[in-house]
């Protein structure tokens, strides 16, 4: 077991799956950081996040400060005295006061190869995108967001028809063997840092519901990508009758069709240069179905515009 000091800044899914990594490999982890408990779900019933939850399974202290550039959050992690912290998916910008108190810095995981796709929601826009490669990038982390000399990365295609979930499981699997191979060079101060190059920088704002509503009368692909990089959740969504409906996994077909349009009894919705084919469907309030059980229960008619 390494004996270096180690605090590790998470707070959704993913983030936990990075912890339990370093948890699985013996890393010497005295704290985690997250975000604090909030109402969630239907009920809307206080929840601890994936990371403070599984923090506690391993008695490990939890810490979840509302403002990190406190002068009370800054002591605090000054008592710590890490060595190192890892974060990752976090949702706080951490100031300088707290950057510079590790001795070998503040390490971020970040889902894209840097400096492309910076941000919040960097695998939903390589898929929007139609991006070819995507990866893992482990970096310094500095005040400027996502912008820190890079110390490793890894690559990995991207299947053209994968959605965000499945792409997630896949970098996850690339991202936990990245950090766990790179951390004994970090610590044994082996890594040279590779300054990142500004002019490639693009930025992946946060999701939003309005960038997940589809419009029907874009290209084909455009409209394809869009349902993939937001499912199987929060999900791509459109509107019939004003009623609001999620598609969960979808075929596309290149032809000609009458844009945002049900174009026949299968409920194939057309685009430019194609149709959509739903494989699941999600109706408001309800939970996801196959297309075959949908029709049953749904009217509709053919023709029928979509939005509107």
């Amino acid at each position: 077991m390494r004996q270096e000091r180690i605090v590790f800044m998470g707070t959704p899914e993913i983030s936990k799956v990075y912890l339990q990594s370093l948890i699985d490999h013996q890393y010497n982890i005295i704290a985690t950081y997250t975000q604090p408990p909030r109402k969630q779900g239907r009920g809307m019933l206080i929840k601890k996040s994936p990371v403070h939850t599984l923090s506690l399974e391993y008695n490990i202290p939890v810490y979840h400060p509302k403002n990190l550039a406190s002068f009370e959050s800054t002591n605090e992690i000054k008592k710590l005295k890490p060595d190192l912290v890892v974060i990752m998916g976090y949702g706080l910008l951490l100031p300088k006061s707290i950057l510079q108190i590790p001795h070998y810095g503040c390490i971020n995981i970040h889902a894209s190869l840097l400096p492309k796709w910076r941000g919040a929601a960097p695998i939903e826009h390589a898929i929007l995108n139609g991006d070819e490669i995507t990866g893992v990038s482990i970096f310094l982390l500095e005040e400027k967001l996502d912008a820190g000399p890079i110390i490793a990365t890894q690559e990995i295609n991207i299947n053209k028809n994968i959605n965000k979930g499945n792409l997630t499981s896949e970098l996850n699997i690339l991202g936990t063997l990245l950090l766990i191979n790179t951390l004994p060079d970090l610590l044994d101060k082996k890594i040279s840092l590779q300054k990142q190059d500004e002019t490639y920088a693009t930025y992946a704002k946060k999701i939003t519901p309005e960038l997940r509503r589809i419009n029907f009368n874009n290209e084909i692909n455009t409209v394809y990508n869009q349902i993939k990089a937001f499912a199987p959740k929060p999900s791509a969504w459109f509107t019939v009758n004003n009623e609001r409906f999620n598609i969960i996994k979808c075929l596309m077909k290149t032809c000609e069709a009458e844009t945002s349009t049900i174009i026949n009894r299968q409920f194939h919705i057309g685009c430019k240069n194609g149709i959509i084919i739903p494989e699941i469907i999600q109706r408001e309030g309800k939970k996801s179905m196959k297309i075959g059980e949908f029709l049953k229960g749904f009217a509709f008619e053919v023709g029928q515009k979509i939005n509107g």
